[in-house]
């Protein structure tokens, strides 16, 4: 009567609508596949009830748990490998703990045709035997983190979980988003290095003062994932202090720290100083397409990096940097920047900074390496030739440096003799506004050592340190420039 379920013409459950004059019902439309599959929930309306949601009546629930006990508590318990106690026992746990459905379990069911227990056993009890309860504490309890706190990909899920109950900072957040949890609603977002430096400190002091409440705090590593449709594995597990743990994602956003440019909720684009979040690390490896096997095995190797503390891959380093290298001529600036650019200088800062903190976005004059000093020359050869552009090619143009970059990196002093050649037409228009560019090389070419500079070995990943940090600081200059020039502007009017 009240047409939310339907009837066939033999008088069964209707599986399917098959009427395509009718509108479909909302059953159909709300539920996938099979609606006798469906989980139904229901409400009890009953006069002087507060509650007739029962998936909400605590005290319904106590009583059925009452009721249960007590109509098992005449049969026998056995041995619960899981808490020593003996309890009823069950060979049935609960699947569907990655997402809801999953059918791989971690304690599978056995089946007793062929050789299943190899001689060993006369069943499965004798191996291990495993409490009604025990189980579903333990596998709803997982299965609940697993949902609200896990990271989950193609199937892979990484987990972490306080033992007390406490939320522990994401793994695979990027810095922008950790410091925007606790960061108070109303609160502007901070605007330079030194303000992103006290937000990051400021979030993990909150994470470090819930863990210290409790004495013994800890917590818990898992990853899962299955092989096959029936069987959940643990591929890797482990404990550490809260403190550890904090420190540890401290670490990771500290020494990987760079300038990076992402979009907040509203499709914004924003600035942020920290490190991206690990999938764009791998994306800025392997490329935007990357196959979802790839993903979790990459994201994988970055999670160990992360919590125990070590250095990423050396591999990783090697690949993006070809991948900056040679997308420099492909991309748009902006897009080769923002997507390959700085991914890659967090992950190449994180493995110099690793022993020591040493290479920050802040340009260091005083630095003498090669291969740093070499990135400063193109950043500014790149911005001799940008500078003469017309408004309507600065969008699709591409510089001589950009184009001879892959080969400055590989070949750099008879690669740069090269580029003098053709810098020289952009030079002549630059000399109008005082030169500037041609000093400034001149001035980082009287940094090298004679025996580095006309060395044409390969250069290393300082590179594009050197580049970067010589590209911003000629960008803060300009915009210094231009508020200087706006301030003065208003005092004459």
């Amino acid at each position: 009567k009240a047409k939310i379920l339907f009837q066939d013409d033999s008088g069964k459950l209707l599986e399917k609508w098959t009427d395509k004059k009718k509108k479909k019902p909302l059953i159909f439309s709300v539920a996938a596949g099979n609606i006798l599959k469906s989980m139904v929930r229901f409400r009890v309306v009953l006069d002087g009830d507060d509650c007739p949601e029962l998936w909400k009546d605590t005290t319904l629930q106590q009583q059925y748990q009452n009721f249960f006990q007590e109509y098992f508590s005449q049969i026998e318990g056995k041995l619960c490998y899981a808490t020593g106690r003996f309890l009823l026992s069950t060979d049935k746990h609960r699947r569907g703990i990655r997402f809801s459905r999953d059918g791989a379990k971690i304690i599978s069911s056995n089946d007793k045709a062929g050789l299943t227990f190899r001689g060993r056993f006369i069943n499965g009890e004798e191996c291990i035997s495993i409490g009604y309860e025990s189980s579903q504490k333990a596998m709803n309890a997982l299965a609940w983190l697993s949902h609200n706190q896990g990271y989950t990909v193609d199937g892979r899920v990484f987990l972490a979980w306080g033992r007390c109950a406490q939320t522990p900072p994401p793994v695979f957040d990027d810095t922008a988003r950790l410091t925007c949890r606790r960061r108070p609603a109303g609160t502007a977002r901070p605007s330079s290095l030194k303000g992103w430096a006290e937000s990051l400190t400021k979030t993990l002091t909150g994470y470090r003062h819930e863990f210290k409440q409790t004495a013994m705090s800890q917590v818990n590593v898992i990853i899962l994932d299955a092989a096959t449709t029936g069987r959940l594995s643990i591929c890797y597990y482990n404990e550490m202090a809260g403190e550890d743990f904090i420190e540890r994602i401290e670490k990771w956003h500290t020494l990987g720290r760079w300038r990076q440019h992402g979009y907040d909720g509203e499709k914004e684009p924003f600035v942020y100083f920290g490190v991206p979040a690990p999938r764009r690390l791998v994306e800025a490896c392997h490329g935007g397409n990357v196959g979802d096997n790839q993903m979790k095995l990459e994201l994988e190797r970055i999670f160990y990096a992360i919590l125990q503390g070590k250095s990423l891959p050396i591999d990783m380093e090697r690949m993006v940097i070809g991948r900056v290298v040679k997308r420099a001529v492909c991309d748009s600036c902006y897009d080769w920047r923002r997507q390959i650019l700085e991914p890659a200088c967090s992950i190449i800062a994180r493995r110099l900074n690793h022993k020591k903190e040493e290479y920050t976005v802040a340009l260091d004059e005083t630095k003498t390496d090669r291969s740093y000093l070499f990135g400063r020359l193109i950043a500014v050869a790149d911005q001799m030739e940008r500078l003469t552009f017309s408004p309507e090619e600065k969008g699709s143009r591409t510089t001589n440096a950009m184009r001879y970059m892959e080969r400055f990196f590989s070949r750099p002093i008879s690669t740069w003799m090269t580029l003098q050649k053709k810098l020289l037409p952009y030079q002549r228009k630059r000399e109008v506004y005082g030169g500037k560019e041609r000093k400034l090389i001149s001035k980082i070419g009287s940094m090298f050592n004679d025996d580095d500079f006309l060395s044409d070995r390969p250069l290393d990943g300082k590179f594009l340190l050197g580049y970067y940090c010589q590209q911003y600081a000629m960008e803060q200059k300009r915009e210094e420039n231009r508020k200087k020039k706006e301030f003065s502007t208003e005092e004459d009017v």
